[in-house]
């Protein structure tokens, strides 16, 4: 049999054949493997020795490479501010309520192996946000004593965003944190940046108010009949309410309530409904409607003013029933850019479906000012920081289309990263 003519597969496969070192006579002197590679003869007689398979008996005289030393004891870090293409992935987990997370992601990375730069947990559908300039990041979530049974605790766990370790947990004892889809505004950065917000939900609603530089709960504000933490000028927290108007709690400089005033309704939640998830250009809060309307609220003030109301189509738009859909279905960009998912052929009931296209306004102008196409559907967006920010959509089958915002092109999928309902995209800070 000529040796030289096998594949390694099959010497690999053999049961009879014993790999030992590449000298003939090992067993007598005892020497050890050569550090030569291990080769596959090619049939030329002139191959180098560790190009030669020798039979021996039974057995095979293979080359072995000792293995690298591996390096150990190496802990890395990521920046203090994270680069522009960035992303936060809110991972739910429908399957294991237990088994979300949060997942940083380098979004121009053409390598899969190399986009993962960070993950942390975060347990029944947390909720999360980060410090626009602190180095922190926040996680609110839920334990049960028994896993799935036994006394509920919740707990705000305040992490390093350089290592990614916890600083301090601060446990709920006053209320009951809100359970709900991913929402950028279930918990919110106050205007001076001192204060974080969270929104609670026990049936009661509420929010609670927490001294990120002392890192305790300071207070817990009720808003009755109005849901989730949209900061409004430097210290003040602007709510949803179910009646169509908006509740904003003015708080003191030490975090504890000072008043409280009503905003009247402007929409009606049964004729004419909006999302509750605008994106905030320079303090400008920017509502679509199911069917189309934009909804501007002014928040740079300590009380939100709403200012008014402007149509996203045109008549024969409307008449097509092209009409804003999706989970996380809004953003923004640096630019001022207001993003929203859309839908042709929209119907009640079809508000959170997604849509075929992501349209852009000039948020000040009030106009369109591109359409994206998204040919694998779209169910949520976010967008990247920076002047030439890319669109991150979750597609149809729950994986990330990146696209370009300058020409609208497909610039790679990313998937297999860990997460299988990233249904909120965070741009980095």
């Amino acid at each position: 049999m000529n040796y030289k003519q096998l594949t390694l597969a099959t010497l690999l496969s053999s049961s009879a054949l014993l790999l030992v070192g590449c000298s003939s006579d090992v067993d007598s002197k005892g020497e050890p493997p050569s550090a030569e590679a291990i080769a596959v003869g090619n049939g030329d007689d002139n191959a180098g020795p560790a190009a030669q398979l020798k039979p021996v008996g039974s057995r095979i005289d293979v080359a072995i490479a000792p293995l690298a030393v591996e390096e150990t004891g190496n802990v890395a870090t990521l920046p203090a501010q994270y680069p522009e293409d960035w992303i936060l992935v809110d991972e739910v987990s429908f399957a294991s309520m237990f088994g979300g997370k949060i997942i940083i992601l380098d979004s121009s990375e053409s390598k899969p192996e190399h986009r993962i730069k960070g993950i942390m947990d975060k347990s029944l559908i947390g909720n999360f946000t980060q410090h626009p300039t602190r180095p922190e990041l926040y996680i609110m979530e839920s334990f049960h004593e028994r896993g799935s049974r036994g006394k509920r605790t919740d707990v705000l766990a305040i992490y390093d965003k350089t290592t990614l370790n916890i600083i301090k947990e601060i446990v709920w004892t006053e209320t009951t944190r809100l359970q709900a889809l991913p929402e950028r505004y279930s918990m919110a950065v106050s205007g001076n940046g001192e204060f974080l917000y969270v929104a609670n939900f026990s049936p009661a609603a509420s929010f609670t108010v927490v001294d990120l530089e002392r890192q305790e709960s300071i207070a817990t504000v009720s808003t009755p009949g109005c849901v989730l933490t949209y900061p409004t000028g430097k210290n003040s927290v602007t709510s949803i309410c179910s009646n169509g108007g908006l509740l904003t709690s003015v708080l003191n400089n030490d975090g504890t309530l000072r008043s409280q005033q009503r905003i009247k309704s402007f929409f009606h939640s049964d004729t004419s409904p909006i999302f509750e998830r605008p994106a905030i250009i320079d303090g400008i809060a920017y509502f679509p409607s199911f069917d189309g309307e934009m909804h501007e609220v002014d928040m740079r003030d300590d009380v939100a003013k709403y200012l008014g109301s402007w149509d996203m189509l045109s008549e024969e738009e409307r008449a097509a029933n092209w009409r804003p859909s999706g989970l996380s279905l809004t953003s923004k960009d640096s630019l001022g850019r207001f993003y929203t998912i859309m839908q042709p052929d929209g119907h009640e009931g079809s508000h959170q479906h997604g849509g075929t296209h992501v349209w852009l306004f000039d948020a000040k102008a009030k106009k369109r000012v591109k359409i994206i196409e998204t040919p694998n559907w779209a169910i949520s967006i976010g967008v990247t920081q920076g002047n030439n920010p890319k669109l991150i959509v979750t597609n149809g089958e729950l994986a990330l289309d990146v696209y370009s915002t300058e020409d609208g092109s497909l610039i790679h999928t990313m998937s297999d990263f860990g997460s299988t309902t990233p249904l909120l995209i965070h741009k980095s800070y």
